[in-house]
């Protein structure tokens, strides 16, 4: 259930201020999951957001009057295996904004302009598999390692800006400093999306060194839902590597099931880079059948050029089961492998049971 709270509805408060709302809502998520590693190690553990990360979030909105609001997003990520939260206290989003019948404006720390279209064609909002990453992970291993990615959220540049690990060199699924920008609906079912992101890396000290670029589309027409995503990202300062995603995918609802279908490209240039290439497909189903809905996911993803060569890193097979026990709660078990040859301490499979509450 999500509670509001009336902000700054003092007894001066102003007509502008009786119209101000704090929304306060989140989702938790928690489980026992077996994560097996290439040298056949088992960990067994109890984990927090394997099912799709935890999150708390603070949603503001304020009316301007003739169709205009003031907005803010505030999200972070709890742990619930500690109490901790992540370093970056919101690292799920940050950003202020204004919205109207000329479009929407956001500043701040908010979601790529790939990751709502790979979320769309994963169906469940990339959630599931290797630790709730859906279609967008495949283990946490860095770029030209077996285990690294399927699809990606942003370009890593050849490999050198890690994809699947949030460090001092890269966001794996959010711009920062960023400035995007919502066309208002020009056509019934259309979205389109642009986002100027200054500086993505800590590298990034001089001029546009870093910065990052991208656009979305969405069209929704029935059973249908087409997604179209662009990234590029420039060359960190003091070095070349430059890299570009391309993301086309769809959905389509039959109503006993709802099949889903993407295709990824990255390509880079510069100097030492892992690979120029970088290519992954999924396919997609979930069945919903009342209260239960089974789902599987599948696809790979291969490395081309560049100091590695020709590599396939991830051939995955995802299968799992959810079942609503509420509108806001669910139980569900998963189960995800990575057939790709993985070695070593990287993921190899992973199985999941847990349960998760939306407020």
């Amino acid at each position: 259930m999500k509670k509001s709270l009336i902000a700054l509805a003092a007894v001066a408060a102003t007509t502008a201020f009786a119209q101000s709302s704090v929304t306060i809502s989140g989702q938790l998520d928690a489980g026992f999951s077996s994560i097996k590693a290439g040298d056949d190690s088992t960990a067994n553990t109890m984990n927090t957001g394997i099912h799709g990360a935890s999150r708390l979030r603070f949603v503001g909105v304020e009316d301007l009057g003739g169709g205009n609001k003031a907005n803010f997003w505030l999200e972070m990520q709890p742990n619930l295996q500690t109490g901790a939260t992540s370093a970056d206290l919101f690292n799920r989003g940050a950003w202020l904004g204004a919205s109207g019948g000329w479009g929407e404006l956001r500043l701040g720390r908010q979601g790529t302009n790939t990751i709502g279209a790979i979320c769309t064609i994963d169906q469940h909002g990339c959630y599931s598999g290797f630790y709730g990453g859906g279609i967008l992970f495949s283990g946490q291993a860095a770029p030209g390692v077996t285990g690294a990615g399927w699809m990606l959220a942003n370009p890593t540049r050849g490999g050198t800006q890690a994809a699947s690990t949030v460090g001092a060199s890269a966001d794996s699924t959010r711009y920062v400093k960023a400035i995007r920008y919502s066309l208002p609906t020009l056509v019934q079912g259309l979205s389109v999306n642009a986002t100027q992101a200054f500086g993505t890396t800590a590298t990034a000290t001089a001029g546009a060194a870093g910065n990052s670029m991208g656009f979305d589309a969405t069209y929704a027409n029935g059973p249908l839902a087409v997604v179209f995503a662009y990234q590029k990202a420039d060359a960190d300062a003091g070095k070349d590597q430059t890299g570009k995603l391309t993301t086309l995918g769809a959905t389509y609802d039959l109503g006993m099931a709802k099949l889903g279908a993407g295709l990824q490209q990255e390509t880079a240039a510069g100097t030492a880079v892992a690979f120029t290439k970088g290519e992954s497909y999924a396919l997609t189903a979930t069945v919903p059948m009342g209260a239960l809905t089974p789902y599987i996911k599948f696809g790979e993803h291969k490395y081309s050029g560049g100091t590695l060569g020709s590599v396939t890193n991830a051939k995955i097979a995802n299968v799992g089961v959810r079942y609503a026990l509420s509108k806001r709660s669910l139980v569900y078990a998963d189960y995800v492998n990575n057939s790709a040859g993985v070695t070593g301490a990287a993921q190899k499979s992973m199985t999941s049971i847990g349960l998760q509450h939306s407020f």
